[in-house]
């Protein structure tokens, strides 16, 4: 069984050993025989091509049961921590409501030793009359700071959405680039390997010339009368150099494409790395969004509750205004009445 590298063999099992990948590009081989070093995988149940990774019979399972078992780790690793921070906020709450009851507890006691006090009745009456005034500024002012912080709000999302699209353009660039990178590699490979087919050829045609000479010489030497041997023996050894020729120049226009491959492919890695960079930086500049966008909600948040807390305490008061004016109406009205 095997599995070609094409398809990213230390994106799917690099959690295996995270820490043994470098950052930056890393040649696809390199990086899958450091994944399995790393898992100690007997090297003879495994075999590193240019390509493709080779395995014997049920190493792809044990390699496929330490992928999982890994994943359920990072999983339980993960909920543990869900847990302890839901605990930890439900404690919190508990903690709040534990004070908040304490204090409410007090205050309904004193509020029962003074509600049947007459000067504690009117002074509950008169004294929210007092505060109208600065409550409604204070209601002017929440609104205005609650149509700033929503405008805000919507700058930081539109910025936002733009970061994520510009992070999705980035990162498909950079995955057009390694295909790209990946097909010069196979062409480059190609190339070598016809490099060496020409090399081994014209070895062989120099080696036949050798021995088309050396045979030459010795018919000269034995018997001048065959000159129409020799003649066509020469014939066939100017073909022979001729072809010769022709290898020699099919060798030095693969030469040629091989270095043109090379300067292509680091052209492909900086740009990957620039492109890496980018989205490092987008990453960062997402996150910073995403931190400031929820603390805009948070602060919209508490500037809603507090008007709604002043509008009901508007009512309230204006509820209660009412009361005082017919009580007040009461009392001038008993005095009057008791004067006459």
């Amino acid at each position: 069984m095997f599995i070609s590298l094409n398809v990213k063999f230390d994106l799917f099992y690099s959690i295996l050993a995270p820490n043994v990948i470098p950052d930056g590009f890393v040649d696809g081989r390199q990086v899958t025989e450091k994944l399995l070093e790393a898992t100690q995988l007997d090297k003879n149940l495994y075999q590193c091509g240019n390509t493709k990774v080779f395995f014997k019979a049920g190493t792809l399972a044990h390699l496929e049961d330490l992928r999982d078992d890994k994943l359920n780790g990072i999983i339980s690793l993960f909920q543990a921590e869900i847990r302890g921070y839901l605990m930890r906020k439900q404690y919190k709450k508990l903690q709040d409501q534990r004070v908040a009851l304490t204090l409410m507890q007090r205050n309904i006691r004193k509020y029962l030793v003074l509600r049947n006090w007459p000067w504690w009745r009117l002074y509950t009456k008169v004294k929210p009359m007092l505060n109208i005034a600065r409550q409604e500024e204070e209601m002017k002012k929440a609104a205005e700071e609650l149509a700033k912080l929503k405008e805000e709000f919507e700058k930081l999302e539109k910025l936002k959405k733009e970061l994520e699209e510009q992070n999705v353009t980035v990162l498909q660039q950079k995955n057009d680039l390694f295909l790209q990178l990946q097909t010069e590699q196979d062409s480059l490979a190609d190339a070598e390997e016809k490099i060496s087919k020409l090399v081994l050829q014209r070895g062989d045609m120099e080696q036949r010339i050798k021995e088309l000479e050396e045979r030459l010489a010795d018919e000269e030497d034995q018997a001048a009368n065959l000159n129409e041997v020799k003649k066509k023996m020469s014939s066939e050894i100017e073909e022979l150099k001729k072809d010769v020729e022709d290898l020699e120049s099919s060798l030095q226009k693969a030469e040629q494409e091989k270095q043109t491959k090379d300067n292509q492919i680091r052209t492909l890695q900086a740009e990957m790395a620039q492109q890496d960079e980018t989205i490092g930086k987008l990453n960062k500049d997402k996150k910073n969004l995403e931190e400031q966008n929820k603390r805009t909600q948070e602060a919209l948040q508490a500037e809603e509750d507090k008007v709604n807390h002043l509008n009901k305490l508007k009512a309230k008061l204006e509820s209660t205004l009412d009361e005082v004016s017919l009580w007040t109406k009461w009392i001038f009205f008993n005095i009057f009445h008791s004067l006459l």
